[in-house]
């Protein structure tokens, strides 16, 4: 009976896996299956030493406890496309402020994850007045037994997907590549370890290879101004680029922006490359050239570390450095680390109005108008970056400044954001206005793109649904691409550059734009005449006429390549000498941050 007992709890923990990787779309090989099997035999397999009475009740918490690790992995993937980890616990403090959006994601069937637990409740009430006694002896063996079994379960596969892969677990550029390679218990005891590392210190410096690969990566303006122009770098929150020409029941939903395109130069090929990070993340990559963390934010887990970045760079040369973002000055670490990365001044939320927010800080209206009231301040030349974030998630926004009639969509959280998107395409429409009428425009290199995406692309949402999604490439298009405007000196009729690329490139071609030469930058110019590979946290790239999407379950490099152009697969062949690449930048960024390369 004791055997029954034990058998019907590893089956209730096995469904909720099964549960846990259809509410997450993620894959469930079969060899995956075994591996998170034997984590549960390994995990449990000490309770069989226990007598029955309590032994039952200890049971009943595990399968509470391993519910909980599953919805909250299940949250966070939502929102993500990543796990929990030991790296995320100070991100994860960070997020009060911003949780009504997160708790957006949260619906009641995920609470089904617990059904397992009740079920195995009744199991006991049914099975009260019945009591086992089993020899110490045996309990030992079958403890033992089902310890040797489970590490069987888990090592087999294993020891497969190492040999398959043909890498070492540390050389992984995901943290799903590790899920499907380790299963649920062997990720999460992994990271536990890679955690326990970090905090202790223990990593070494930059390899001799590393700090080669560092030492020639230098990049060098050829095209650069005679002057050195103001600068307004000005990043917009959740700002995909599906939202600019487009049309709702008749309405533009961007129509500045839509302006904006006749006097600058526009790419409809860029890219966000943010990862577990998102706001903080693109900030990072576009001020430093480095890609995000494979797990965590470096805002939060490094906020003290040194790179060689923009704003350094331009202070170097001259500038006056100044960032403003109209929230709390410590939040994400951002006073730390905008120093460090070579800001001179931080305009944060006491330096602006504390009436009119619009979801969680002041409306971007006013946030663009005082910030132009700050850059007054500075000393010429000088390099302003302005982050928004009126069109934060979860989107909200008074009625009264709701302008678009969107009878024709049903879900509320998206008709939100386009209400939101058209508010602060008005704002960018009036900062503009604003720079022009105080002769801050024309003389002065301006710069506007979007963070990352809405967190509504999903495939069964309404925006892919009105966007009639049919195809990996349009997916990937509609969930990647933001807008990047890029508004030269003294520049007056619009250009429109087809070239890919992300926002590790913005450095380098502000770099370019001015002729300097900069230390160390892992991105490069729009602007050359060489083809960027743009590359995402998972392995996936783009890469001249070819979007490359990594396979995390198969090895590594036999991902799928499709031609944008037809938007069919073709032959891996096709994407195949960019795939290593990709991972070794991965890797050296990943150095590169943790061990403070730059420094």
């Amino acid at each position: 009976m004791i055997g029954l007992g034990y058998a019907f709890y590893l089956l209730l923990g096995t469904l909720k896996f099964v549960l846990f990787s259809f509410y997450t779309g993620t894959a469930f090989p079969v060899d995956l299956f075994f591996m998170n099997l034997g984590g549960m035999l390994l995990l449990s397999s000490w309770t069989l030493l226990i007598e029955w009475k309590k032994r039952r009740w200890i049971w009943l918490g595990l399968l509470v406890a391993h519910s909980l690790l599953l919805i909250s992995d299940m949250w966070y993937y939502r929102y993500f496309d990543d796990f929990l980890s030991v790296s995320l616990i100070s991100q994860m403090m960070q997020m009060g402020d911003v949780s009504s959006g997160f708790a957006a994601l949260i619906l009641p069937k995920d609470f089904l994850l617990f059904a397992d637990s009740l079920i195995f409740l009744g199991f006991l009430f049914f099975m009260r007045q019945r009591t086992f006694s089993v020899a110490k002896k045996t309990r030992r063996k079958t403890a033992g037994l089902t310890f040797l079994t489970g590490a069987v379960l888990f090592a087999v596969p294993l020891s497969y997907s190492i040999v398959k892969e043909d890498q070492h677990l540390s050389r992984s550029v995901s943290d799903m590549r590790d899920y499907y390679q380790l299963g649920f218990w062997g990720y999460h005891g992994f990271d536990l370890v890679q955690g326990i590392q970090s905090a202790l210190g223990s990593t070494d410096g930059l390899t001799k290879a590393e700090q080669q690969q560092v030492d020639k990566n230098t990049i060098s303006g050829t095209s650069g101004a005679t002057k050195k122009p103001n600068i307004i770098l000005v990043q917009l929150e959740s700002f995909q680029a599906s939202v600019i020409d487009q049309q709702i029941n008749g309405q533009t939903l961007t129509p500045n922006l839509n302006n904006l395109k006749k006097e600058s130069l526009y790419f409809p090929s860029f890219y966000h490359q943010t990862h577990e990070g998102r706001t903080s993340d693109a900030e990072f990559i576009t001020n430093t050239s480095l890609y995000p963390l494979k797990s965590g934010s470096v805002y939060t887990r490094f906020p003290d570390n040194e790179f060689e970045a923009l704003p350094d760079l331009l202070r170097t040369n001259g500038y006056d450095t100044a960032a403003m973002h109209a929230y709390e000055k410590g939040f994400w670490n951002r006073d730390q680390v905008y120093q460090n990365i070579g800001f001179k001044h931080f305009f944060s939320q006491d330096d602006y109005p504390k009436q009119k927010k619009i979801g969680m800080a002041l409306n971007d209206k006013q946030f663009f108008q005082k910030s132009i009231e700050h850059m007054e301040t500075l000393k010429e030349p000088y390099f302003s970056f302005l982050v928004a974030l009126t069109s934060h998630t979860p989107y909200e926004i008074p009625k009264d400044e709701q302008q678009l009639d969107l009878s024709s969509y049903e879900d509320p959280i998206l008709k939100r954001y386009y209400q939101t998107i058209r508010y602060v395409d008005g704002a960018v429409g009036q900062m503009v206005a604003e720079l022009k009428k105080k002769d801050m425009w024309d003389d002065t290199l301006v710069i506007f793109y979007g963070d990352h995406d809405s967190g509504l692309t999903n495939e069964d949402g309404e925006m892919q649904q009105k966007a009639q999604i049919d195809n990996a490439v349009d997916a990937f298009n509609l969930d990647r691409r933001v807008p990047l405007f890029i508004k030269k000196p003294n520049q007056d009729t619009g250009e429109t550059i087809t070239e890919n690329g992300g926002q590790i490139d913005i450095a380098p071609t502000i770099i370019d734009l001015l002729n300097l030469d900069a230390p160390y930058m892992m991105g490069h110019s729009l602007l050359d005449d060489e083809p960027n590979l743009t590359a995402f946290r998972d392995g996936s790239f783009r890469y001249k006429g070819y979007y490359y999407k990594a396979k995390l379950t198969g090895k590594a490099g036999n991902g799928t390549c499709y031609d944008v152009s037809t938007k069919e697969a073709v032959t891996r062949d096709m994407c195949r000498p960019q795939t290593k690449q990709v991972r070794n930048d991965l890797r050296l960024s990943d150095a590169i941050i943790e061990k403070n390369g730059l420094e």
